[in-house]
């Protein structure tokens, strides 16, 4: 994945959670011209979202078939486990997470105090 931003606090990822992950990104490759590359996170399907050729986001189909679809954005940050306590400490739930995404980096969801979900993320440095 090509994270759009590397700074710490960007929103660099956006990722929907879809009922039918076949149905949007037909939608959207209509309405947006968006392309899709297949790959395999965590032994389950997931689509990355291509805008211009740069990577912006993924698809994933919903575990739950009645969870609605919905959107979540990914904040970039240094460390994953240190936002996750601070979070908590400030009234946040975790969702999900802190967990490793070979290859990628370290995540975690979380709501915040009212009920707004967003995750964090801090992605692996690349090889100098």
């Amino acid at each position: 994945m090509n994270p759009t931003s590397s700074s710490s606090g960007s929103l660099s990822w956006h990722e929907l959670t879809a009922s039918s992950s076949e149905e949007a990104m037909a939608f959207y490759s209509e309405v947006f011209g968006w392309r899709f590359k297949p790959i395999v996170v965590a032994n389950a399907p997931y689509h990355i979202i291509i805008n211009d050729g740069i990577d912006i986001g993924g698809i994933v189909q919903s575990p739950a078939p009645a969870m609605p679809s919905n959107w979540t954005g990914y904040i970039t940050v240094t460390n994953v486990d240190a936002v996750a306590e601070k979070a908590l400490e400030l009234g946040a739930d975790i969702l999900f997470g802190p967990e490793d995404i070979v290859g990628i980096g370290r995540f975690c969801w979380l709501k915040d105090p009212q009920g707004a979900i967003i995750a964090a993320i801090s992605y692996l440095q690349a090889a100098k």
